[in-house]
């Protein structure tokens, strides 16, 4: 990993939700500063550090991004990273979604990832450097029984992860995907029953449900400097679950 004093801020929306705290955690130990975007604080007000920073924002309101972008690097210094985290899961029948759901989806998991990346990329290219993570899901290639809204969105950001690859290599910026199974989150606990939730952990190769450090590891994975030549790339995080 690179050395503490080499690592700048990095923005993290959805900071507040299971893999968000942990991952803020992670970048906190890891000597990254961090500003952590969500609409309330939740278990992130108990989390106390001089750079850590929290910002009460929605991901649909790409202004409000651009400004907050503004202050953590005034605060903390180089802006380098963005972990877009922020997404909505509502399980409907196909036939029953409506515009209100679909838009929802649309509004918060793919276009919320487009408007943070445009609020990072102006002070990512001033620096010749920086590091994307967008999440996406392994549903983007599998579906899921009621799930249409979610999995296009999500297929969605792997078609905006390489493009915006593409558009940013030659200015030293890499932007990469996480794509998680199933991790014990409150978003599938709320979905799924427990004799569900312990069957899909069963039906894992390695007899277990994801959980969020696993998928905190692998944004810091994605985000460290030394992997430079690493961009356009979708990691699932699976454990051995949907190969292809």
């Amino acid at each position: 990993m690179s050395k503490p004093e080499d690592k700048g801020v990095v923005c993290v929306t959805g900071a507040a939700g299971g893999i968000g705290v942990v991952l803020v955690r992670r970048l906190l130990e890891e000597g990254y500063g961090v500003s952590a975007w969500d609409r309330e604080a939740g278990p992130l007000g108990d989390v106390s550090h001089e750079r850590l920073s929290f910002e009460a924002l929605d991901v649909r309101d790409g202004a409000a991004m651009s400004a907050a972008a503004q202050r953590a690097q005034e605060r903390f210094g180089d802006l380098y990273g963005l972990v877009s985290l922020a997404g909505i899961y509502r399980a409907q029948p196909f036939l029953e979604i409506d515009d209100a759901t679909f838009d929802l989806h649309f509004s918060v998991n793919l276009k919320g990832s487009l408007l943070a990346a445009q609020a990072v990329l102006p002070f990512m290219r001033a620096r010749n450097a920086g590091s994307i993570v967008l999440f996406s899901s392994t549903m983007a290639r599998t579906g899921g029984m009621n799930s249409a809204a979610y999995s296009a969105t999500k297929g969605g950001i792997l078609g905006l992860m390489r493009s915006m690859a593409l558009d940013v290599a030659r200015d030293n910026i890499r932007v990469n995907a996480v794509s998680p199974a199933i991790a014990d989150t409150a978003m599938p606990r709320a979905n799924l029953d427990p004799v569900k939730f312990a069957a899909r952990a069963d039906a894992n190769p390695m007899k277990r449900i994801g959980t969020p450090l696993d998928m905190a590891e692998a944004a810091l994975f994605l985000l460290d400097r030394e992997n430079s030549f690493m961009t356009g790339q979708d990691l699932r995080v699976s454990g051995g679950a949907n190969l292809f």
